[in-house]
């Protein structure tokens, strides 16, 4: 979850251009070009599970939002806050909890161009799945639900007694009550490393993945907590993967939010088959510049095919930014300026989410 910011218009395309290198031009990314021009192929079986209906993953044409929210109420967080931190602000109500504000909101997004969203809660984050079901049928877009947990101030006090395969027969059983179409987002603590528990939770939500081939994104708290090491994420891919979930099946949250002008990180993740999540693009401390500039050095490195963007929204539009179309009308423009071609975001905003989200249901 994020707070909107206000940033700067970002980069013009001769200073984007410049930080790749003169010249670098378009021949760096020839395999997103590839997916733009149709090439793009999915497993045999492979549907995307929405709410209302399993659909191909063909049938998606339009950009795709992997991590919103449209229906969350997270409980106050009651951890210590540190002494010369400022005062916490009274909790408001969650925007989402007025549901026709959020089909407006979902409406005119859609009228941008979204034809998907992928809602990033579950129960301990107080997502409410009717409201979901509501949205997808008054707006007509399909809605992605997800299931697992948020992070360890969240979760229900009898998570810490239960096993691994517990907690994952428990997650697996209810996607498939509940056809939900992804695991996410699972997250960590700001203020301290991955905990015991939150790695065992990680842990089961890759053996419920196991179970049922649903795809995998989590929450970094980078840029919010001074305790947040750099290779969190890189953390977070080790424990999905001590288990056998396979680096393709899996989004790393809010790299965007690193400060991160070399892409060192993210480029690391992605070298080992993750994705690469920019997921709260126009908001937080990072700038969209600077965001736009790390995104060159990482497309500089031919890791286009493994970035997905998402604004993780909660509600409703602000004063100086829009609703859940931000993606769209704000950040891809700031891309465009750089020099990034339409067929590049076509490949970024349709074809990644689609190869993302689109799985061979199990059993």
């Amino acid at each position: 979850m994020a707070r909107p910011a206000r940033h700067s218009t970002g980069l013009g395309r001769r200073e984007a251009l410049g930080l790749i290198g003169a010249g670098a031009g378009f021949a760096l990314f020839p395999d997103l070009l590839a997916q733009s021009r149709g090439t793009i192929t999915f497993p045999r079986g492979a549907i995307i599970r929405t709410l209302l209906k399993d659909l191909p993953p063909e049938s998606f044409t339009g950009p795709i939002l992997f991590h919103e929210h449209l229906s969350i109420d997270l409980p106050p967080n009651l951890n210590p806050r540190p002494a010369d931190a400022p005062p916490a602000p009274p909790p408001q109500p969650s925007p989402t909890l007025n549901l026709d504000l959020i089909v407006d909101e979902v409406k005119a997004a859609a009228q941008q161009g979204v034809t998907c969203i992928v809602d990033g809660g579950h129960p301990d984050m107080r997502r409410n799945l009717d409201s979901l079901r509501a949205i997808a049928t008054r707006t007509g877009v399909p809605i992605v639900a997800s299931g697992g947990f948020y992070m360890e101030r969240t979760y229900p006090s009898d998570l810490a007694g239960k096993g691994e395969d517990a907690i994952a027969d428990g997650l697996a059983s209810e996607a498939v009550a509940q056809r939900l179409g992804a695991f996410g987002e699972i997250g960590e603590n700001a203020d301290a490393p991955m905990s015991e528990l939150e790695r065992k939770v990680f842990r089961a939500v890759g053996k419920a993945h196991l179970r049922t081939n649903l795809p995998i994104f989590t929450h970094n708290a980078y840029g919010t907590g001074p305790n947040v090491p750099r290779e969190a994420g890189l953390h977070q891919l080790d424990t999905l993967e001590s288990v056998g979930v396979k680096p393709e099946r899996i989004v790393i949250g809010h790299t965007c939010c690193l400060d991160d002008p070399t892409a060192e990180v993210i480029k690391a993740i992605a070298r080992r088959g993750a994705f690469v999540g920019f997921d709260r693009v126009t908001a937080g401390r990072v700038p969209d510049d600077r965001k736009v500039a790390m995104l060159l050095k990482f497309f500089e490195a031919g890791f286009a095919d493994k970035l997905l963007l998402s604004s993780d929204l909660t509600g409703a539009r602000t004063l100086d930014l829009p609703g859940y179309g931000r993606t769209l009308t704000v950040f891809v423009p700031r891309l465009r300026a750089a020099g990034v071609s339409d067929a590049m975001i076509h490949g970024i905003t349709v074809d990644n989410p689609r190869r993302f989200l689109a799985f061979v249901p199990k059993g």
